[in-house]
């Protein structure tokens, strides 16, 4: 593991993506967690209401990042774009600062977060560019080592979020984010270099996307990480209400039990990109899924915090498998289209956000913080029977057609 670590850190601008990585997973994790206690208490809407505004704004920049994917692969640079997409999540968040009025906080955040919306897939596809033009085949354990630095960011980030609330209140947590997104960008800025022989690649031969609607061989790992990204966000929406409004908790325990979990998905990250070694992702994401559903069975039978606590190295080990070997699977399928595929996944789990927020804000609304965790636990189980459909690859699935013809 030394060795592959050491081999990673000596590829050119890779080190800086993971500084970058870790920043952006504290910038997020900073004010994430507090989001719902704060819309319920502070504006004073529903947890309902919250979820159509959290589905809202995330869903407004899938168009943009998909039609930006189209490009990214044929000689955009993608430099300019991740430090352009980090300014606007940066002009994100300060609008919190600002603005006070729901609706106008709205509009305002469905703007800005569409035109952030880029930052994450075009920062996973320069790496894998960068990993790529070292010659380097290590691509999923070069995406869990890097994955795993988003994760470090949120050990720290709900940390730093509740002293900053105890000390400055809700505006201390949303300037912080924001200057947070600041350095990112100035960090790219500054350190990020443009692989120079893949842009020339990618401009002399254009790919065109493949179309989800003609490729079985993606559209199924699509929508198992979309119905999985579903539940998740499911849990991620409730998890702070059902602490505090159902098992007694505050806001520290929030803060406790996000820190405990990305704590955890650090170390599992890494061994799940050893594992992808000698095991297949595929197989990999089922035993995500099958712990993740011990977990949605675990809340829902819970009765004090320390069960939710130790029901954290379950929750961990399915994020680390969504999170780390879920964008591999889908790279692995595209491997000549990685800002493409990375747009992808980025997609599905942007979709699941949308499904999650809308279905996870009704759930609680009208059946109860706990009776959401059912719906968590269908959508799981809907993504493992997709996961077991035989299917073909997207490169296996043409030359079937050029067999035929």
């Amino acid at each position: 593991m030394l060795n592959r670590t050491r081999n990673l850190l000596l590829i050119p601008s890779y080190s800086v993506f993971m500084i970058c990585m870790l920043l952006q997973g504290m910038a997020i994790s900073i004010s994430a967690p507090f989001l719902a206690v704060y819309f319920t208490t502070k504006l004073g809407v529903s947890a309902g209401t919250f979820g159509i505004f959290t589905a809202v704004t995330i869903v407004s920049g899938v168009w943009l990042s998909m039609a930006i994917a189209k490009r990214s692969d044929s000689g955009l640079n993608r430099k300019k774009l991740m430090v352009a997409s980090m300014l606007f999540n940066a002009l994100a968040f300060a609008g919190y600062l600002f603005i006070h009025d729901f609706y106008w906080l709205l509009l305002y955040m469905t703007v800005f977060t569409a035109i952030g919306a880029p930052a994450m897939p075009q920062l996973f596809a320069s790496a894998r560019e960068a990993v790529n033009a070292s010659r380097s085949a290590d691509h999923a354990f070069a995406n869990s080592f890097l994955r795993s630095m988003f994760s470090l960011g949120f050990i720290a980030g709900p940390l730093v979020g509740s002293v900053l609330i105890a000390h400055f209140g809700f505006q201390g947590i949303f300037m912080s984010t924001t200057l947070v997104f600041l350095l990112n960008a100035l960090l790219m800025l500054s350190f990020i270099k443009n692989p120079a022989a893949v842009q020339q690649q990618t401009a002399s031969s254009p790919r065109q996307p493949v179309k989800l609607h003609q490729s079985t061989g993606v559209l199924v790992p699509f929508l198992v990480l979309t119905l999985l990204y579903s539940g998740h966000w499911m849990n991620n929406l409730n998890i702070s209400l059902f602490i505090t409004n159902t098992l007694g908790g505050n806001t520290q325990d929030v803060a406790t039990l996000s820190s405990i979990c990305a704590l955890l998905e650090i170390p599992l990250m890494l061994v799940l990109g050893l594992l992808s070694a000698k095991y297949s992702a595929r197989l990999l994401m089922i035993w995500g899924i099958a712990l993740g559903s011990v977990y949605y069975i675990v809340v829902l039978s819970s009765a004090a915090l320390w069960q939710i606590i130790a029901g954290q190295v379950l929750l961990a080990f399915f994020v680390a498998v969504i999170s780390a070997i879920g964008i591999s699977y889908i790279q692995d399928l595209l491997p000549e289209m990685p800002g493409y595929a990375s747009t992808l996944y980025s997609n599905s789990t942007t979709i699941g956000r949308l499904a999650g927020s809308l279905l996870g804000g009704a759930a609680a609304q009208w059946f109860g913080y706990r009776n959401a965790y059912w719906g968590c636990l269908l959508l799981i189980v809907v993504a493992l029977g997709l996961l077991a459909i035989p299917r073909r690859s997207p490169a296996e699935q043409a030359g079937h057609s050029a067999s035929i013809t």
